[in-house]
């Protein structure tokens, strides 16, 4: 994927959830990722990210250290390993608003205060 700066129009995808994985909206082409690795959404202008119980686990490499996640909020310029793959957030979400601009489902905005509680 390209390091630049892709547009991203958090509008646009709010609320709507999207498939991290080798079957996802957004795929991560490497064996070791599940099929439904992972999802990331925008709530109230935030990105949330969780593991789906993938197999080999979701990571954030952060200032130098990679943690693992289950779930939680990150920011656009963090940078996501799965399936040894890394992608900044902002790279996941220019795909995910180009698969929203092009899919023409209505988005559907649910507030919630911890979208993992959600099923």
């Amino acid at each position: 994927m390209s390091k630049s700066s892709p547009n991203v129009n958090l509008k646009l995808i709010e609320g709507r959830r999207f498939i991290l994985g080798r079957q996802g909206h957004i795929f991560i082409d490497s064996i070791t990722a599940s099929n439904h690795h992972a999802e990331i959404r925008i709530v109230n202008q935030k990105i949330f990210l969780r593991d789906l119980d993938s197999t080999n686990g979701t990571f954030l490499l952060k200032n130098g250290a990679t943690m693992r996640v289950k779930k939680g909020y990150v920011k656009p310029g963090d940078t996501i390993l799965i399936g040894g793959k890394a992608n900044t957030v902002t790279e996941l979400l220019a795909i995910a608003n180009d698969f929203a601009e092009t899919d023409g489902a209505t988005t559907e905005i649910q507030v919630v205060e911890d979208p993992g509680e959600q099923g």
